[in-house]
């Protein structure tokens, strides 16, 4: 997968995993971010201004007939920057576009559950960038 998300280290109960449900016939990569849909159900990330519910901890088949993953939720990670955008360090930063890259955030994105953290460092026009993940 392009742009996926890099777990660092996990903090918490190793990265507090949380359980969620998703589609059967979908495919997820690892390091893939999630998007809430609706009570307790997810996808990859499809677009801007989407609430994020974390990062994929494995790899889901189309064809595994599973109907639910695995996210993690508390970690440090790297992430790539989109084309154009920037953090700096303590920026929120949320998704980009549906394509697991991010910029910074816009305001009220940490309210909304659309950051998917805070930069740890400064990056900027596709450069990678640590970023700290805390979704409650």
């Amino acid at each position: 997968m392009a742009n996926e998300v890099v777990i660092v280290d996990l903090l918490g109960n190793e990265g507090d995993v949380v359980q969620y449900t998703c589609a059967a016939g979908t495919a997820i990569a690892k390091g893939e971010v999630m998007e809430l849909l609706t009570d307790r159900t997810v996808q990859k990330i499809s677009a801007v201004d989407k609430p994020i519910a974390g990062i994929a901890s494995y790899a889901k088949s189309a064809t595994d007939g599973r109907t639910s993953i695995g996210v993690i939720t508390n970690c440090v990670c790297k992430v790539q920057i989109s084309a154009g955008g920037t953090a700096t360090i303590g920026d929120e930063v949320s998704a980009a576009a549906g394509d697991n890259t991010f910029d910074l955030s816009s305001t009220l994105d940490m309210e909304k559950g659309y950051a998917l953290g805070y930069a740890l460092e400064d990056a900027g026009n596709g450069e990678t960038c640590l970023v700290r993940v805390n979704k409650k």
